[in-house]
Formats: C-alpha cells, structure tokens, sequence
C-alpha cells in the first residue's frame, strides 16, 4: 500500500483522501488523512482540506449585519483609499481596466515595479470588500513605452502575466482568461514596415487581441454557495450566449478618453458575471461606461474615479457620494 502511494497515480490519492475526510470523526481515518496530506504536500488536497473543514465548522455565506450600498454612488479620489470607506463583503462583482504603465496620462509611473506595487495594494482592498467566491474582472493587454529616441529601443511589458501574479498575492485564484477580439482596422498599424521590407526580425503583428483576466476570491466553499442564494426568476436566458471564450468586439472611440469600454463589453460581463441587484465595482471608472451599463441592467455601480475631468461628467450622472 505504502508503495503504490508514492506512485503518481493522484486521481486514486484523491479519492482515498476524500474518504478520510468523510471518515474524519474516527480518530484512524484522521491520522491517515493527515499522513496523506503530509506526504503529498498537494495544493489540490489542501484545497480539499479547506472545502471540508468550511462545511464543517461553517454556516453558509455571512451575510448578515452588511450595510448595503442601495444607490449608484461615485468615490472620489484614489480607489485605494476610497474603498476604505466601502463595508468588508459588501460588493458582488468587479470590473476594471486599470491605468496600464506610461500609457495614459494620468498613470505616469516612476517604475513599472511601483506600479505593479501600486495595482497590488488596490486589489487587496477589491478583494476586502468583494462577497466570499464572487469574480473579478480585469482588462489588460501589453503595452509598450514610447522610445526616448530613435537610437532607443521601446519596452515592452507583459502587463497581463504580471497580474496573475498580484491578483494572487492579493487574495484571488484564476478561472478563465477570456480574449476580446478587435477589428484589425481599429488598432495601430504595426506590420507596415515588415510590409514594406519583407525583411526577418522586423515583423510585428498587429494586436487585435486583449484579455479579460477571471478570477474568484479565495474561499474555502464551491460557487454552487453564492448561486444558492438567488431565486431561478433571475437566470438568464440562454439564446445568444457566447459559447467559446473569444469575445469578437469593436472597441469604442472617445475623443476624451483613451481608453473606453464598448458597452457591449460590459453588457457581457455582467450578463454572465452578476444578477439583477447586485452591486457591482468599477474601481478605475473613467468615464463610467460600465456604471451607465450597470444601471441599465438593474445593477447597482459603485465607481472610484480620480481624474476631475471625468469626475464633474459623472456628477451629473446622478450618483451618491460616499
């Protein structure tokens, strides 16, 4: 027995962990749980560990005692000081486009480094103020910096790789990756030269694609406990529903804002992502795109926003301060 344990044969290990865990009341199956959990050093079975001591020592969602955001409200100033005014689990879902590294003018980094540290410490609020199990949504592709001079080169940052990375260190897990497709026509042409030259190295595709990064806030429950809590009136209906998860879009062009959402971006994400009535983040809002499309749906938005320009439109949007 000992020996066929230290083979790799891990879907039997985690059945016969699960029968320790269903068995866990006698002190024999404990010890050999314990053993297995040890000897493995699994992140699968402690995550199994985790599931089971929830449904054992915990009631279903706390949900009680939450002083609920009734009205669209707008939080002026920097999100990761204005979250601070939002109550723990009081929010359901979250959707952003942060300010990418030197590619708005109102996200002038000193260090890419510092940004990342700067997105880090606003996701660690997002996820404080996030309901147990509920997604977040995160906008972001490369980008490159601009060249200091022609004998320079351009860098360029893997943005969407590095979030993974924050997003776990701020209390989140990966579900899905999500590619929203662009029109060729509508992005920056940078196959011209290659075009030009046919010459090797020199090619550079254009990028028509971005991602949505999915993830769930860490929790020891399934998400069966977030959808129990919802009437069957509010399922969606099933026609059109995007099936692969390649998302084909026309981004939107604003001559006051670099970088909008389409709303049928935001129609998407929260046809699939939220219910009728909850209350739903923007915390980098812009120009509340996804506030506007939020209140169309029947969700209640919150939007964080710095930027005055975009503050005074919002003002006028009948939104509540907090």
């Amino acid at each position: 027995m000992k020996e066929g344990f230290k083979k790799t044969y891990m879907e039997l290990v985690y059945q016969m962990f699960r029968t320790t865990l269903y068995r866990f009341s006698k002190i024999e199956f404990q010890e050999l749980g314990n053993r297995l959990l040890s000897f493995y050093n699994n992140e699968v079975m402690h995550k199994m560990y985790e599931y089971f001591l929830h449904r054992k020592n915990s009631k279903l969602l706390d949900v009680k005692n939450k002083r609920k955001i009734i009205k669209a409200t707008l939080l002026k100033g920097d999100s990761e000081q204005t979250l601070l005014r939002i109550q723990s689990k009081t929010i359901h879902f979250i959707f952003t486009s942060p300010p990418y590294y030197n590619a708005r003018m109102y996200s002038d980094y000193t260090s890419y480094e510092r940004y990342l540290e700067k997105m880090c410490s606003i996701l660690k609020q997002c996820n404080r103020v996030l309901e147990d199990g509920r997604f977040i949504i995160i906008n972001v592709s490369p980008v490159i910096t601009k060249r200091p001079g022609r004998e320079f080169e351009s860098v360029r940052y893997p943005i969407h790789f590095d979030f993974h990375k924050i997003l776990e260190e701020a209390g989140f897990y990966f579900i899905d990756e999500i590619i929203w497709i662009k029109p060729e026509y509508t992005v920056p042409n940078r196959i011209a030269g290659y075009l030009q030259t046919g010459m090797p190295l020199s090619y550079k595709p254009n990028c028509v694609t971005e991602s949505l990064l999915v993830y769930r806030k860490k929790t020891p429950f399934l998400l069966d406990e977030n959808i129990k809590r919802y009437s069957r009136i509010l399922a969606n209906a099933v026609e059109n529903t995007d099936t692969s998860n390649c998302w084909h879009i026309s981004p939107k062009i604003d001559k006051d804002h670099p970088a909008v959402f389409p709303e049928k971006l935001c129609e998407k994400v929260l046809k699939y992502y939220s219910f009728s009535g909850d209350v739903v983040l923007d915390p980098f809002a812009g120009s509340g795109t996804f506030g506007r499309v939020a209140k169309k749906r029947k969700r209640i938005p919150v939007l964080c926003e710095m930027d005055n320009k975009y503050i005074k439109k919002l003002e006028e949007e009948n939104y509540d301060n907090l």
